[in-house]
């Protein structure tokens, strides 16, 4: 069975180690295949392809990452625990 390809808003962190700052208002639009879910209830996804690479932002995208219900972009540390790098606008 073939997988839908999906697309999602990417609003990273302006700054990863200020959160205060809050989120870059511009986006890349990503393209990403479900894999699967976590029993945490995120969405696991895996990194196609940008949507408009010639517009996205210049960023390190994840090749897995994970969506929440709450809209936000979550990746797995080394150590096993979820950190948030960014939010989308829907899940």
């Amino acid at each position: 069975m073939a997988q839908r390809k999906k697309h999602t808003s990417f609003y990273p962190w302006i700054d990863p180690k200020d959160h205060e700052q809050g989120f870059k208002m511009n986006f890349s639009a990503v393209t990403y295949v479900e894999v699967g879910r976590t029993v945490e209830g995120y969405k696991q996804a895996e990194f196609v392809a940008l949507k408009n690479p010639e517009m996205a932002l210049d960023f390190d995208y994840p090749k897995s990452f994970y969506l929440s219900a709450e809209g936000m972009i979550l990746i797995k540390t080394p150590q096993g625990k979820f950190e948030v790098i960014a939010k989308t606008d829907n899940c």
